[in-house]
């Protein structure tokens, strides 16, 4: 994205734009991944998600009410144990399709 890299990206086909963007700051100052998810939002209107730790929540909120509010509503803040979380949860969910053989 105009030269610099977002950390993940999910889109609904090959060649269309991100309709998912996530990016992940674990420590350290989250101005810069915010800023890139801005960015992504005025560009193609994808649904945007940071990922930060529990003690970071404050400094994103921060930067969200202030400096980025156009993105407030927008933004989903999550903590990696609800990325775990969903991952075991869909590796059950598989799991259970596999037993009952309808994958």
């Amino acid at each position: 994205m105009d030269g610099a890299k977002l950390d993940v990206v999910w889109r609904r086909i090959d060649r269309a734009v991100p309709a998912y963007v996530f990016e992940v700051k674990i420590g350290g100052d989250p101005y810069h991944a915010v800023g890139k998810l801005k960015h992504a939002f005025d560009l193609w209107n994808s649904n945007i998600f940071l990922i930060v730790s529990d003690k970071d929540i404050p400094k994103a909120k921060d930067l969200l009410t202030g400096t980025f509010h156009e993105i407030e509503a927008r933004v989903r803040l999550l903590e990696p144990r609800k990325i775990d979380e969903l991952l075991e949860r869909k590796k059950a969910y598989h799991d259970f399709e596999a037993e009952l053989g309808i994958i």
